[in-house]
């Protein structure tokens, strides 16, 4: 009988490891409505990003 040991590394996918887009900022703060609007835009897209990459860890982790 042979034994054959395989050691299989999980590596986390690149597509996790991208950065979320950076915070808003902006020297004095927000000092119009518009100041407002961009930085809820900067927000809603780094929770796109978060939220994408929950979903991928969840169907790298199934295997699919």
């Amino acid at each position: 009988m042979v034994i054959k040991y395989v050691t299989v590394e999980r590596h986390i996918p690149a597509s996790l490891k991208r950065q979320p887009p950076p915070i808003w900022s902006k020297p004095g703060g927000p000092q119009v409505t518009g100041d407002l609007l961009d930085r809820g835009d900067v927000n809603e897209a780094g929770l796109r990003v978060c939220t994408a990459q929950i979903k991928k860890i969840n169907q790298w982790d199934k295997g699919t």
